[in-house]
């Protein structure tokens, strides 16, 4: 109760203190400072908000009106407080000058130097990329998160002995399968490969960064075009674990930041223009081979490319660019089909059978994805920013608006059974560009001040994001300001509407006990069977309702044996998988009744057997068996020969 008791008394000391300023007192009126402040009206509304805000903390503890209605109003006057505070500020002290001095100084003296000043917001760009780096290594995953990536990773490693057709969806992203191959083949250590989606998820983010200031043609400062990005978490999500989307995010990132990268760093201009467009030909390519969604992101692509003003307006000059781009796509195309990279039979089995496995999926859990990919606050200045582009267009009778929602409909051919947010990438990673288009549109109707108490604000959201969560509730006033956000459970884990840091640090809390099951169990298999110094067996009964026929439990406990050196001998995933470590063997069999009951007098051997108990699929309780009961016994498994 003393908190909001020195709130309340706090908060009405800076009332009457800013009415007296406002009112021009006596007491204040020998104190220079305070001069320019009587009948300041941004003065009065900055400081009278953040002393409500203050006093109102008191009604919280007598219950008068419910805590989310009173964080809701709280949080309305303190940013409208920081706001009119901000603005303030800068136009009567002009502080940023005054306090930092230094920071004038030096870019001053950038801006003198030609070098520099071309060159310094591409070293800031490394500065960043460092930071995010040392982020997503900090937050990221190192065991696995959400079990596609355990597939994948799987598949990597003993490619040798399950070939294409084995992997998980070989062709739906097969780039990322040889590139990580050959990357496996070079480090000769499957745990190094967790740290490759961070180290290009970071380079994603600061191309897309460097893309948006390009974009911006340097009107818009880099913090700001850094803010466009991490209102999108699931551009850091993705980068946080395995998964073919980072990969394929790089090329497309190197498209994006080429198609806008406008301004000739050469000379000659239509030889850099070639060079672009021969560039993007081979990205754009690669990006949909890193993997197959990233088709989606085509058309809008091409839309940028026909419109795209800063080509040689001739038409001719125009088709010899576009031409570039359209043989450097097709002959890449072309080799992929030739090289078994691109098999359109198999993609299209791929499409069928995913849509078969999630038609069970509601719209209600599709839209609880679609939602997750922004706050509902950064929602709702996108559809009002939408809304005005759209009657812009309309009222200007821009038949172009046609033609761009035409391109725009692919990116949301997955939303009727949307998974994952992870699915909306291609799209995702076009709109930060729009934030961006937005804002310089606004800087053209606001006068400087306003505009950079505009931008503060805005920086203030995208970090208070970060923290504290703006979400819908299903009671009065149907929105909630929360640092306990509500959890979003996808295909691909777990995703929170804000207080982003929260969701990352749920995948680094993982690392000691994941929310996937499958994974949780098969690391505590391959735990216990490393404790055992001797030879270990493990049998479980060959029958097609059984639970324990799962293929996904003996490649993932192989995976997390491997991760710790084991090498494999033997490897039929349905049947048996032999690994080894020193002189310990380590056999995982299926085997039939007789077997089950009596393996140790047929197989007279120096081993410890650990017989998997036979759990019926159609058993009810067949699910709490298995993860809970059996994963439990694994604890007491002591060695026994």
């Amino acid at each position: 109760m003393s908190i909001p008791i020195v709130s309340l008394i706090l908060g009405m000391i800076l009332l009457i203190f800013t009415i007296l300023v406002y009112q021009g007192h006596s007491l204040f009126r020998d104190i220079h400072i305070f001069l320019n402040l009587k009948k300041n009206k941004l003065f009065l509304v900055s400081l009278s908000s953040l002393s409500l805000s203050l006093m109102l903390g008191i009604i919280g503890q007598i219950n008068y009106i419910h805590p989310s209605i009173l964080r809701t109003i709280r949080f309305f006057l303190i940013a409208g407080s920081w706001y009119y505070l901000s603005l303030f500020f800068i136009r009567s002290f002009q502080l940023s000058k005054k306090i930092f001095p230094l920071s004038f100084l030096s870019i001053d003296f950038l801006k003198s130097n030609k070098w520099l000043s071309k060159t310094y917001p591409f070293l800031v760009i490394i500065i960043f990329y460092i930071i995010i780096l040392s982020f997503l290594l900090f937050f990221g995953d190192r065991i696995g998160w959400e079990g596609d990536d355990i597939e994948q990773l799987d598949g990597i490693i003993n490619f040798s002995y399950k070939g294409k057709d084995l992997v998980y969806r070989y062709y739906w992203q097969p780039l990322t399968y040889q590139l990580n191959l050959w990357l496996n083949s070079w480090l000769n250590h499957p745990r190094l490969l967790f740290f490759i989606p961070q180290i290009i998820g970071a380079a994603n983010i600061s191309i897309l960064l460097t893309a948006v200031y390009v974009f911006s043609e340097r009107r818009l400062n880099l913090i700001l075009c850094f803010c466009f990005l991490i209102i999108f978490p699931e551009i850091i999500f993705c980068s946080l674990y395995y998964n073919s989307t980072v990969f394929a995010m790089f090329p497309m990132s190197i498209t994006i930041l080429l198609l806008f990268w406008t301004k000739s760093p050469i000379k000659a201009r239509k030889t850099w223009d070639y060079f672009r467009y021969f560039v993007i030909g081979i990205t754009s390519t690669l990006a949909v081979f890193f993997r197959i969604d990233f088709l989606l992101s085509l058309p809008l692509l091409w839309y940028l490319m026909l419109f795209n003003d800063s080509l040689e307006h001739k038409l001719e000059q125009k088709w010899k660019v576009y031409l570039t781009y359209i043989l450097t796509s097709f002959s890449l195309l072309a080799f992929f089909y030739v090289t078994d990279i691109f098999n359109l039979t198999k993609i299209i089995y791929i499409t069928t059978s995913h849509h078969e496995g999630v038609n069970t999926w509601t719209i209600r859990q599709s839209l609880a994805n679609l939602f997750s990919v922004t706050n509902l606050v950064v929602w709702i200045i996108l559809i009002i920013s939408l809304i005005y582009l759209t009657f812009t267009k309309i009222k200007n009778k821009d038949w172009k608006l046609v033609l761009l929602i035409l391109c725009i409909l692919p990116l949301f051919y997955s939303l009727p059974s949307l998974t994952s947010p992870k699915y909306l990438i291609p799209g995702i990673i076009f709109l930060p560009f729009f934030c961006a288009s937005t804002t310089l549109k606004i800087k053209s109707k606001l006068d400087k001040y306003q505009f950079q108490s505009l931008v503060f604000g805005f920086i203030t959201l995208s970090l208070f994001l970060q923290i504290v969560a703006i979400q819908l509730v299903p009671r009065i006033p149907f929105i909630e300001i929360t640092a306990d956000p509500n959890y979003i459970y996808t295909h691909d884990g777990i995703r929170v509407p804000g207080g982003y840091l929260k969701g990352y640090n749920e995948v680094k809390k993982a690392q000691i006990n994941s929310y996937h099951r499958p994974i949780k169990f098969s690391r505590k298999m391959a735990q216990a069977i490393q404790k055992i110094d001797e030879n270990v067996t493990v049998i479980y009964l060959d029958k097609s309702d059984s639970l324990t026929t799962e293929v996904w439990i003996w490649t993932f406990t192989t995976f997390y044996l491997e991760l710790e050196g084991y090498q494999v001998k033997h490897y039929d995933r349905n049947n048996k998988i032999v690994l080894s470590l020193a002189d310990k063997t380590v056999t995982m069999q299926r085997v039939n009744q007789e077997q089950y009951e009596n393996y140790l007098d047929i197989n007279p051997e120096k081993t410890t057997l650990i017989k998997v108990p036979y759990i019926s699929r159609k058993d009810p309780q067949g699910l709490k068996k298995f993860f809970e009961d059996f994963y439990d016994s694994l604890d007491k498994l002591t060695p026994r020969y």
